[in-house]
């Protein structure tokens, strides 16, 4: 269905449909009066984004989900760092929680994940075979002739 969809309303759409949920459970929590706060942002958030793709920009080309391969590698860089900003947050909140002596097990929660993930992403990617680089564009990856 989202091929459907023109690549500059792709985001712009989700951020509607995503706010619309969470404006409907703010209006069941904590009644009308919150979409006084929350309606601004969930109308504005989406126009933004939508006039933003319209770029000729790389922000825009990840908006629009049309990446090239450096734009592609920068928004894994990108990942990469919430990643780590997201680790190192919850190894600080869970040393607070245990300095404040409170309730610990959400924390441990994140920290497994954590190293869950940085298992499974070593094993993935660790270089195989005698130690070389056979990542695509190395030297050692290039064809060699058999004379």
């Amino acid at each position: 269905m989202m091929r459907s969809i023109p690549p500059r309303l792709r985001s712009p759409l989700m951020m509607v449909v995503f706010g619309a949920v969470f404006a409907a459970v703010a209006v069941a929590a904590y009644g009308w009066g919150s979409l006084l706060h929350l309606g601004p942002v969930i109308i504005a958030g989406p126009v933004v984004y939508y006039v933003w793709g319209g770029r000729n920009s790389d922000s825009a080309a990840m908006i629009r989900q049309q990446l090239d391969e450096r734009q592609a590698y920068r928004g894994l860089k990108i990942q990469a760092v919430v990643g780590r900003v997201m680790s190192i947050g919850a190894s600080i909140a869970f040393l607070a929680a245990w300095a404040a002596k409170a309730t610990l097990w959400p924390f441990e929660i994140f920290l497994a994940l954590f190293l869950v993930a940085l298992i499974a992403g070593w094993v993935i990617t660790r270089e195989r075979g005698d130690g070389r680089d056979d990542s695509p564009g190395s030297p050692h990856s290039w064809p060699t002739s058999r004379q």
